[in-house]
């Protein structure tokens, strides 16, 4: 997925990890945010969903990289991901690692400017502007609201989250013979449950993502019966 790439990519390297990030996360990223009238604040928005995905799949990166792999990262419209061949000493407990290697940190990342937006703001020179202090808060809302956010939603056992995947390396280490299958079938219904409550809060975009992970989820647990 990905693998060519485009010549508007942005490549760089992080810790001898390479990146890449593809126009269209941009793309998303501002869509997301979308205000014609604030387009500044559509930028800091922006540069927050950037700095907390990459910070997460550079967790994952950096925990396989500790582990011995080579990984890399790319961030694109759907969000990111940190690819690496898990070679024949791949098992269960470096999968489990690997996998909690990105919420985690980026949860506790959340809760840092969690701290801040609730008790740094008071600490901010009366000297400063009306909109300075508005971009400070915009910013720390934000990344609450991300990397806390979007972190615990992230944990949700439905493939390919990183919940789903860490329900398999869980399963795998208490011997469960196809974890594959049970993680999917959790998944599914987890997934149709999250679907139905998500389009009831009116959180539509949040449904259809959770709708296109349970069909797809679905599908495999299909193919795998032929």
């Amino acid at each position: 997925m990905f693998a060519e790439g485009t010549p508007f990519d942005l490549q760089m390297h992080l810790f001898r990890i390479p990146v890449r990030v593809i126009p269209t996360f941009w793309l998303m990223a501002a869509l997301m945010g979308w205000s014609p009238e604030r387009l500044d604040l559509v930028f800091l928005w922006v540069m927050c969903v950037f700095v907390s995905i990459l910070f997460h799949e550079l967790g994952h990166a950096l925990t396989a990289a500790a582990l011995g792999y080579d990984p890399h990262i790319v961030l694109h419209h759907f969000g990111g991901y940190a690819a690496y061949f898990p070679g024949r000493d791949h098992t269960p407990w470096k999968s489990l690692m690997i996998t909690l290697g990105g919420p985690i940190p980026q949860f506790m990342m959340g809760l840092v400017w969690f701290v801040i937006l609730v008790f740094g703001m008071a600490f901010i020179p009366p000297t400063w502007s009306d909109k300075t202090h508005q971009y400070l808060q915009m910013v720390c809302f934000s990344m609450v609201y991300i990397n806390c956010g979007w972190s615990l939603i992230n944990l949700l056992p439905v493939m390919p989250l990183d919940g789903g995947q860490a329900l398999e390396a869980i399963l795998q280490l208490f011997g469960l013979r196809d974890a594959r299958g049970v993680a999917l079938k959790v998944g599914v219904g987890v997934g149709a449950l999250t679907t139905a409550g998500m389009f009831q809060l009116g959180m539509q975009g949040a449904a259809i993502l959770f709708l296109i992970l349970t069909v797809s989820s679905l599908q495999e647990l299909q193919s795998r019966r032929w």
